[in-house]
């Protein structure tokens, strides 16, 4: 304490810190202060320490001894490594301001930190697709392009993220895959898996008997510990009840028809061109009695109406059509020679 103020001053200032003062000693303290700036920085050096004994916390609710106190506050004082410490403490003004903008710096970093965590782990937005008696072309977030036939569901998320680009399949539809090298491209699809780097193939997938018809580049077909690598017009079948993958090495021209509306027959029977039509162009066609089933036909039809495809073939065979709403009935004697 300045040399000034005897040891009884001291005291008094350790009874003041301790809070244990009465008013007419405060009023000493207050105008010892008012003296000059020095006294204000001495208090402030005592009070720094005096905090620093940690033996006086209200919370404890310990009976205060002042003196004993004191005499730790002295000896303290006395002590050349605390006397270096208290030079260099900030004011209180510039210690909470220092604190405040820790504290500002500390939240901000906090936040950013959420809000990287939120978007990168954040499940991305699933997109549905649906047909019902309808087909329907779409665009995929990567630029690949798919084409759903009738009956079909398709869902993917809105941005394929990670290292793969994964969608679900339950149905049938045409995949043109953009090309990504690092960055397959797998159809999950009742069971099986599909995967490619860049291609176009056929997906038909209405039930556990998943087939895949390849046009272009090479596709690799999967289901649990099966495995099929197909090239450019194959095709494979996964035969759900034999547990099994059946691969054969000629497409049936007609099985892009449904996207295409081309449709070819090399000397076909009546009842397999009435069902690929029916498939084709999502309708129903049936044949009215057992003897024309076996009629047997070679034409094609590029983008032809139904109606006037079932005239063509009933004007050739000497059949006789008749329809209501979507649905169409063949019928006649016999073929002719």
């Amino acid at each position: 304490m300045n040399t000034n103020h005897s040891d009884n001053s001291e005291d008094l200032l350790g009874k003041y810190l301790a809070q244990e003062t009465e008013a007419h000693e405060n009023a000493l303290i207050e105008k010892w202060l008012q003296e000059n700036e020095e006294n204000q920085k001495e208090l402030k050096d005592y009070a720094f320490i005096w905090n620093k004994t940690g033996g006086f916390k209200e919370e404890k609710k310990q009976i205060v001894d002042v003196d004993a106190a004191w005499l730790k506050v002295k000896s303290k004082m006395d002590s050349p490594i605390e006397a270096k410490i208290v030079s260099l403490k900030p004011t209180p003004k510039q210690s909470r301001f220092f604190t405040i903008g820790i504290a500002a710096s500390i939240t901000i970093l906090l936040t950013v930190c959420i809000v990287f965590y939120l978007l990168k782990n954040s499940s991305p937005e699933i997109i549905s697709l649906k047909t019902t008696h309808n087909t329907l072309e779409q665009t995929l977030p990567d630029g690949s392009i798919v084409f759903l036939n009738a009956n079909t569901t398709l869902t993917y998320p809105e941005d394929f993220n990670g290292d793969m680009r994964e969608v679900n399949l339950s149905g049938e539809a045409f995949f043109s895959i953009k090309r990504n090298e690092t960055k397959p491209f797998i159809i999950h699809a009742n069971g099986s898996d599909v995967k490619v780097l860049g291609t176009s193939f056929n997906v038909r997938a209405y039930n556990k008997n998943v087939e895949v018809s390849v046009e272009t580049g090479k596709v690799q077909f999967n289901n649990k510990k099966k495995a099929a690598l197909l090239i450019a017009g194959e095709k494979a079948t996964f035969e759900a009840e034999k547990d099994t993958i059946k691969k054969q090495a000629v497409l049936d021209k007609n099985t892009f028809a449904y996207k295409t509306k081309i449709f070819i027959f090399e000397n076909s029977s009546l009842e397999h061109i009435a069902k690929v039509l029916a498939e084709g162009y999502q309708v129903n066609i049936s044949l009215n009695n057992n003897r024309i089933k076996s009629c047997r036909l070679t034409t094609k039809f590029d983008n032809e109406t139904l109606p006037n495809a079932l005239n063509i073939i009933a004007e050739t065979l000497n059949l006789t059509v008749s329809s209501k709403g979507e649905k169409y009935v063949i019928d006649g004697e016999g073929c002719a020679e």
